[in-house]
């Protein structure tokens, strides 16, 4: 805080004040004022307004002695002087003053060096826990921090809608829960694929993590709806229906999945400038991809076949 602007503080002395029928908010208010000035009406000129505001002449608040002076109506009837109920010190304030929502904050800027968001605020988060702060002061993470923040609330709440429409489309609770089962093994590739670029994990990497989630859950449902429509229609095998089915959706796997992937590698090459935010989503994505492809063609009709066969044997 740069606190090297001269300015008057009024020290109310809240015994004497209360003594003599005033409270602090009436020193403050009258203050307020007559140092600032009070708007009681405006004036039109054809569509615009004109705030009239009623004042003290600056001339006549010029010194230490002219704040003291000022007088303050006192709920008893009568009035007094400023200085008969408050101290007006000379003293140095905030150059600037920053409100959110009506409380006084201080912004602390800082970038993350050599690693991740997700590492820089955990490292924080343990050195802030050391420092007793007096009562009345919190701290709250912004920036990035909040956008990751606020991104992983949205994921959660991306893949509860999930859950519910894929379940009410399949009838079924065991479908979604197999569709959504292998998105942890797509993000495994969003993580191998940052390890071995060695690009820390910045806050738009979520951005990247819902594209794999949307590309793997929309290719999950197309091939086990496939595969269920095939056991309905052609009276086939679970393993002979999915097998099928992954053969006919090979070719639109493989052709959407590259297509994404072609279109991020420009990100993740970072060539323009600007472009060291968005990179980590490109990697994180295309790698999310690349396992997707193997996943949705592979893990998912493994893992299909292992739930059709469990159901018929409890059959």
């Amino acid at each position: 805080m740069d606190l090297t602007k001269p300015e008057y503080q009024i020290r109310v002395d809240r015994i004497r004040a209360t003594s003599l029928g005033v409270t602090v908010a009436d020193v403050a208010g009258a203050a307020q004022t007559l140092l600032s000035g009070a708007v009681p009406t405006r004036f039109k000129d054809g569509e615009d307004f004109y705030n009239i505001r009623v004042r003290m002449p600056e001339k006549n608040v010029v010194s230490r002695q002219n704040v003291e002076n000022l007088i303050i109506s006192r709920s008893r009837s009568g009035y007094l002087r400023l200085r008969d109920v408050a101290q007006v010190v000379q003293a140095t304030g905030p150059v600037e003053i920053l409100r959110e929502d009506q409380v006084k904050e201080v912004i602390i800027r800082s970038d993350a060096a050599e690693v991740s968001v997700g590492q820089a605020l955990d490292e924080l988060k343990k050195a802030m826990a050391k420092v007793e702060l007096p009562g009345g002061y919190e701290v709250f993470y912004g920036g990035q921090a909040q956008m990751m923040r606020d991104m992983t609330r949205s994921v959660v709440m991306i893949l509860g809608f999930a859950f519910a429409v894929l379940a009410v489309q399949f009838n079924s609770l065991m479908l979604p829960t197999l569709v959504l089962s292998v998105i942890p093994f797509c993000l495994a590739g969003t993580v191998g694929a940052l390890f071995l670029t060695g690009i820390p994990m910045g806050s738009t990497l979520i951005i990247g993590i819902l594209v794999v989630i949307a590309l793997t859950v929309n290719q999950g449902v197309l091939l086990i709806t496939f595969a269920e429509s095939l056991r309905t229609d052609d009276k086939l095998s679970a393993g002979e229906a999915m097998i099928t089915a992954a053969k006919i959706r090979l070719r639109p796997v493989l052709m959407l999945s590259f297509c994404f992937i072609a279109g991020l590698i420009p990100l993740a090459l970072n060539i323009e400038e600007g472009g060291d935010m968005l990179q980590p989503m490109a990697v994180g994505a295309i790698g999310g991809l690349a396992v997707g492809v193997m996943v949705t063609l592979f893990l998912l009709p493994s893992l299909y076949l292992i739930f059709t066969g469990q159901m018929r044997h409890h059959r």
